[in-house]
Parts: C-alpha cells; sequence; structure tokens
C-alpha cells in the first residue's frame, strides 16, 4: 500500500500573505478529497502548492516523511500529478503524444502502450491520432485528464477536472476520481458541484472568505450552516430515487 500525504501546518501565499488557515491532514491511500469553496478563496493557488507547481507555501507537504517541495522534479513527478486549470498545448502535437509526456513522467516503460490505456479509460481513444489543436475545449480536457492518468502516479491533484465537460463526461470524470480512490490512490480534486463532492470524495475540504477551513465527512462538512457561510446561500441535501446526493438551493439568488 502507497504511503500517506501528510500537510503540516500547510497552505498557499498570494502577496506574501496566506490565502486560509494553515492545515494539518493526513491523507491515507484511498482518500478522494474535494475542496470546495467560493470563487477567489485559493483552491487552485493550495492544489499548485501541494503539487509543487510554483504557488508559494508554507509549511510542509510530505509523502512518505519526504518533503513534495523539496523534491527533484523527476522524483516529484513520480509521485504526484497534476491536472492544471489551463488545458494549453502545441496545437501541432498529436493527442498520443501529449499523453505520452505524462507516460514519460512517471517512469512507465511502456510508453505506448500506457498512453492508449489512459486514453481508452478517459474515453477518448477515437481521439489519438488528432492534432491537439483541432480539439474543443472539453476534448483537451479530458486528453489532459488522460495524460495524468498515464503518469499513474500514487498522488492526484485535478483542478476542476469536469469544467467544460457535457453531463455524460461529468459523470465519467465522477467514476475515474472514486475509481482511482479504490486502486488506494490519493486524489485530492477542487471541484465547484458540491453535488459531485457529496457523491464521489470520501473527505472534503472547505475553504470560506474568511480564511477559515473545515474538513470531514461530505455531508458534515457540506452541511446547511457550513455552506451559507461559505456561500451565503441556503441549502439542503437531497437524494434521489437511485441513491444519488444532492445539494440544492432553498432559495432563490437575487431574484432569480
Amino acid at each position: 500500500m502507497n504511503p500517506a500525504l501528510t500537510l503540516q501546518s500547510f497552505g498557499a501565499m498570494r502577496g506574501g500573505k496566506a490565502l486560509a488557515a494553515a492545515l494539518s491532514i493526513r491523507l491515507e491511500p484511498g482518500t478522494v478529497l474535494g475542496v470546495v469553496g467560493p470563487n477567489g478563496v485559493g483552491k487552485s493557488s493550495l492544489l499548485q502548492a501541494i503539487a509543487g507547481a510554483g504557488v508559494a507555501h508554507y509549511g510542509e507537504a510530505l509523502y512518505d516523511d519526504a518533503s513534495l517541495q523539496r523534491m527533484r522534479a523527476k522524483e516529484r513527478a513520480r509521485v504526484i500529478s497534476l491536472l492544471a486549470q489551463d488545458t494549453g498545448a502545441p496545437d501541432e502535437l498529436l493527442v498520443h503524444e501529449l499523453v505520452s509526456v505524462g507516460s514519460l513522467a512517471g517512469g512507465r516503460s511502456d510508453l505506448t502502450g500506457a498512453s492508449y490505456r489512459a486514453l481508452e479509460e478517459s474515453g477518448i481513444g477515437h481521439l489519438a491520432q488528432r492534432r491537439f489543436g483541432t480539439l474543443s475545449g472539453g476534448q483537451q480536457q479530458l486528453v489532459q485528464l488522460a495524460r495524468v492518468l498515464a503518469q499513474d502516479t500514487p498522488v492526484v491533484v485535478l483542478d476542476e477536472p469536469t469544467a467544460a465537460l457535457d453531463l455524460l463526461h461529468q459523470r465519467a470524470v465522477e467514476q475515474t476520481m472514486r475509481r482511482l480512490g479504490n486502486d488506494g490512490k490519493i486524489v485530492i480534486a477542487a471541484v465547484h458541484d458540491l453535488s459531485l463532492a457529496l457523491n464521489s470524495c470520501t473527505r472534503v475540504l472547505l475553504l470560506d472568505r474568511t480564511g477559515g477551513t473545515h474538513i470531514g465527512e461530505p455531508r458534515d462538512v457540506l452541511a446547511a450552516d457550513l455552506v451559507h457561510q461559505a456561500y451565503g446561500v441556503h441549502t439542503e441535501i437531497l437524494t434521489a430515487p437511485g441513491g444519488r446526493h444532492i445539494l440544492s438551493p432553498t432559495e432563490s439568488v437575487n431574484g432569480l
């Protein structure tokens, strides 16, 4: 089993100031952590700081007692992968070539095989020979997700993985997040869809506008009082006939 990821008094910084209260948490293998909160509270900055992607931070992010931020880039790429919001890549690259970058970074021996498997897992095997620049925004998002899957790291960080995706592919990404957790990986995903967090995450971290943090079971953290404190909206958790949980507003907002 993979080691745990531990954040020790950890947080992201902007302009020399902490974006939220310091986090001290331990994420065991199999954890799918949803990071939620209103726009501007620093969700993306936190994820990039954890992944060592150039965002200033304080405290320590440790994997098996080794600091992620102090690892050499090659070593870190075999431990943690990042799907950023920016899906940019050279337009002329073939899709399977871009996904192979993930295979290479993760130290996979069979670059081509790992890349094609990741494309199939993402539901876009048919795009393998397309050039990246010819794809829609949603397709590019799925290609970058395949790159992360091909990297095959024990820690997977996803920043808004369902952005720009249609309903079918949103549900496929949810299933992928759960599968990664079931496979023993540690998944950290920033999401706007609180219903996704309820259904796909084993734990939720809520960042509010005051810099406060709340972490725990999804239904506990997404309780009506904490959601209202963070978003200013009254909500309730409903359960659909198939068992899917839905976080629904109970009032109109600004007359809408």
